[in-house]
Order: structure tokens, then sequence, then C-alpha cells
């Protein structure tokens, strides 16, 4: 606590305070003090995960794995089975303006994904093989695969994916949200394989 000096007026020192050192949120301003530099670099440098994402229908949750994609700076975005689904509007509005700085594209199913990228492909899902996250040994890069809300990861992805990565699940319940374990799952990737380097 900062106390004030004799005949120094308390509310005054502490609005000073309060503006210069105290921890405060950061603006978009304070954060990206030059938007342009920081565009031309997050366009050339990418993180080396890929989010390939399962024919997922809910365009919250698409919308929230963009803004993931740009926060996390991954390398690209694949959306299976999903035609004409980065149009819509409710995508657009929950990714907010993140479409514009995240790559993606859309193939119409495995087969065409596996034409897309050569990566190895890893399914976020919990199965009977299925790794925990924060032990997998794995190395980048890599394609997560993320399955649909309620079926999970087709078969046709399991049959070309290296294995399964899975979020301990510690209370009664077996699934969470799909965008909520993803960006648990990238993240904890990312710092597992030391790509969390610069403090923002």
């Amino acid at each position: 606590m900062v106390l004030p000096a004799p005949g120094q007026n308390y509310v005054a020192l502490k609005k000073k305070t309060a503006l210069t050192d105290q921890e405060h949120p950061l603006g978009f301003r304070e954060a990206r003090p030059d938007p342009a530099q920081r565009e031309k670099m997050i366009r050339h440098d990418r993180l080396p995960i890929t989010l390939i994402l399962d024919h997922l229908h809910d365009p919250r949750n698409i919308g929230s794995m963009f803004r993931l994609a740009d926060a996390s700076r991954l390398t690209e975005i694949i959306m299976v089975g999903m035609p004409e689904m980065a149009t819509k509007d409710k995508i657009h509005r929950v990714a907010r303006s993140t479409m514009q700085y995240v790559p993606f594209r859309q193939v119409n199913n495995v087969a065409e994904c596996l034409e897309a990228t050569s990566l190895d492909l890893w399914a976020l899902e919990w199965t009977n093989h299925s790794i925990p996250y924060h032990q997998w040994k794995g190395k980048l890069p890599i394609g997560l695969v993320i399955g649909n809300e309620q079926r999970g990861v087709s078969e046709a992805f399991f049959q070309v994916c290296r294995g399964s990565i899975h979020l301990p699940m510690l209370g009664m319940n077996t699934s969470m949200n799909v965008s909520v374990a993803t960006g648990i799952a990238v993240y904890g990737l990312l710092q597992q394989a030391g790509e969390l380097t610069e403090r923002d």
C-alpha cells in the first residue's frame, strides 16, 4: 500500500498511482502500439499446430476456434465437411475480427484433408488408448483433430490419426465444451513444446 507524505492528499496520490504503476488490464492500444507491424509479424510467424474441425455444427464453437487460433497464432484452421459454414453471420460475430488474421480453408472430407496437409494428425478425444495431454511426448507440428459436439471425432479420422490425447476429467462428467477443451489442449501442447516464450 502506498502511503501519502505529510500534507499530501491521499485521494490524489491513489489516483496517480492507479494510472502509473498499479496493475491494470491492457487496452488494445497499450498491448498493440503498432498494429500494422504486429499484423505483418503474425502473418509470417505462425505456431506449429493446425486445427482440423471435423464436422462441427455450432457457429458459436466455430467462432471461438477462430478466436483461439488468433490468440495462440496457430498455423491454420481446416474445416472438414462444413460447406459454407465460414459465411454464417453468427460465426463472424463470435470470431469478431479474427477471421481476417487466421488462415483457413474448407474441404469436404477426410481424403481432401489429407491432400491439404501432410502433418501427423492427433485426435482430441478421450478413448481407451488416449494419452493425457500433459503427458504427450510427441513433436510439433501436428494437426489437432477436433470432433463434432455430439458425436466426437469421426471413425474416418480415427483411422488416419497417430493417436488421441485427452483432458483429465476429474469430476463426474466425461466431457466439456469443445472450444474450452481445445483451448486448454492447444496452450498445453505449445507450452510443452517450448513455443510460449514471449510475454504476450
